[in-house]
């Protein structure tokens, strides 16, 4: 039973955890976000609310918060509160409240009917993303204080620039200058895909020269512990595919000498459309046979180096941020659930008829043998995030938004259920996806916990979050930047958001200036 305080408010007790984003330079100059979005600041009282501490998990019954200008002015026992006059006064009784949700891994600025995905997003609890591509359009924008995001968003928590890629970064040369330019654009840091080893040591060489952090996939042939010594900071996707397993292999040389990792960029637009959509495909139609090195990593699997590779991560503060949804999207993209997945309203039919296709394209492709090694290593998956969460790694709620099959707003919910089945508690769900997104950013003064000074980012439950992680889903309203959302109102905006959407076969102005 977690202890419940109504006679003290806690008060400077979410301190006590040291600043890794500050400590690792993620929290330079560039990281304040800009965005000219109308501001509506309310001036409200949430009354007898509980508040969530998302440290240690207790909890503070009855309690009113303050917020006016969008910060959290003041919070005291809710009996104390007396007249407030023109006040606007919140009911909050019998609801938990928490820092709003932040999807660490998005790709939102950069797609068709942006201002619907951001309402969706932010419906669903939301408040804060970080863009992992950039373009220098969008970067533009930002830096010359223009609209990146519409009102009814979640906040912009930090962009790349353009996500280094075969196509654009076919050798060191061409990465070092699209690193330097991205930099004088204003990212915040560089985004790595699938390229070449050269190309990705590079990158991560000058990333370090230029100051910005350096975030990505681990592409085949790039060693994932020597990547983290050399400063890589935060790892998505959990490689993907295999690309970090490859590390736990007791057979790790041999399979590292076989698999290689020099090859060409894609050669067709279709190519690189397909490789953003679902990249496993585009490597399953090249070569299947290689995933025989896969069932070798698999059957090797070693969980005293596994350990080892956890302990590098927590040496080194390298985060991750494993996207289990979208790896499990990627990995079984056929499965007929998402077909029929009713969240689906919140994408549009065009991109559900490219999705589709894809699908079936899938299931032509792909044999049993390989699908079978892949259900493995959805499993593996699971596996390496408990071992990761038990040895202290650090970690991160992302989703890869953008990637096939990956919903606005309801995969995040999804994510949160997949890592509670990993075996992370619900309570650490919570930290992933508040609290470590905020040191992360090296933001802990202004977001990760709800205390005054803090931003008034937050979302109101219709139950205890750290009982069961399916109360993250209960939402009963979202305070944004002090902008109160109620139930209704989010109801409303996801309607809105997938009757636009099913009206549209191409995209209208999307809220963005371009």
């Amino acid at each position: 039973m977690k202890k419940q305080n109504t006679n003290k408010i806690l008060v400077g007790t979410f301190f006590a955890t040291a600043l890794v984003g500050c400590a690792s330079g993620t929290s330079s100059s560039k990281s304040a976000v800009n965005s000219s979005s109308k501001k509506i600041h309310e001036s409200i009282i949430v009354k007898g609310v509980t508040i969530v501490n998302t440290v240690n998990g207790q909890l503070q019954a009855n309690m009113a918060l303050m917020i006016d200008a969008g910060k959290i002015t003041k919070i005291i026992p809710a009996d104390a509160v007396g007249e407030q006059g023109t006040k606007r006064v919140i009911d909050a009784t019998g609801k938990y409240v928490v820092p709003g949700y932040m999807d660490m891994h998005a790709h939102v600025l950069d797609q068709p009917f942006a201002k619907e995905v951001s309402a969706v997003m932010l419906a669903h609890g939301i408040t804060g993303y970080r863009q992992m591509s950039g373009t220098e359009e969008l970067l533009k924008n930002r830096k010359d204080n223009k609209v990146v995001t519409p009102e009814d968003s979640p906040e912009l928590l930090g962009m790349s620039g353009e996500m280094l890629t075969k196509a654009n970064a076919p050798n060191p040369e061409a990465a070092a200058e699209l690193v330097e330019r991205d930099r004088k654009a204003g990212a915040d840091f560089v985004s790595v895909g699938d390229v070449s080893p050269s190309v990705f040591n590079a990158a991560l060489g000058e990333s370090k020269k230029v100051g910005d952090y350096f975030a990505g996939t681990i592409p085949v042939g790039v060693d994932a512990m020597a990547a983290a010594k050399q400063g890589m900071l935060s790892m998505e996707s959990l490689g993907p595919v295999d690309t970090l397993l490859i590390s736990c292999s007791t057979n790790e040389d041999s399979v590292r000498k076989s698999l290689g990792g020099e090859s060409a960029a894609p050669v067709s637009a279709e190519a690189a459309k397909l490789s953003v959509t679902n990249p496993l495909l585009v490597r399953l139609m090249a070569n299947q046979n290689a995933f025989l090195k896969t069932r070798t990593i698999i059957d090797t699997y070693s969980d005293s180096k596994c350990k080892k590779l956890a302990e590098t991560f927590v040496l080194q503060k390298t985060w991750q941020v494993p996207t289990l949804v979208r790896n499990q999207a990627m990995m079984m993209a056929d499965k007929p659930q998402y077909a029929s997945d009713s969240d689906l309203k919140y994408v549009s039919r065009q991109q559900q008829a490219y999705w589709n296709e894809v699908s079936q394209k899938f299931t032509k492709t792909v044999k049993p043998v390989a699908k079978e090694t892949l259900r493995q290593l959805t499993a593996m998956d699971m596996m390496l995030v408990k071992l990761f969460d038990k040895q202290g790694v650090k970690m991160l709620t992302g989703t890869d938004l953008g990637g096939m099959w990956v919903v606005p707003g309801a995969s995040l919910h999804q994510e949160f259920e997949l890592l509670v089945k990993a075996g992370v508690t619900p309570l650490k769900v919570l930290q992933m996806t508040t609290l470590n997104g905020a040191e992360f950013l090296g933001k802990r003064s202004t977001m990760g916990t709800v205390e005054v000074g803090k931003n008034a980012n937050l979302v109101l439950l219709d139950a205890d979050p750290t009982d069961n992680v399916a109360n993250l889903k209960k939402i009963n309203a979202v305070i944004r930047d002090g902008k109160f959302y109620s139930e209704e109102t989010l109801e409303e905006m996801k309607k809105s958001a997938a009757e636009k959407l099913a009206s549209l076969t191409q995209p209208e102005d999307s809220g963005l200036v371009h």
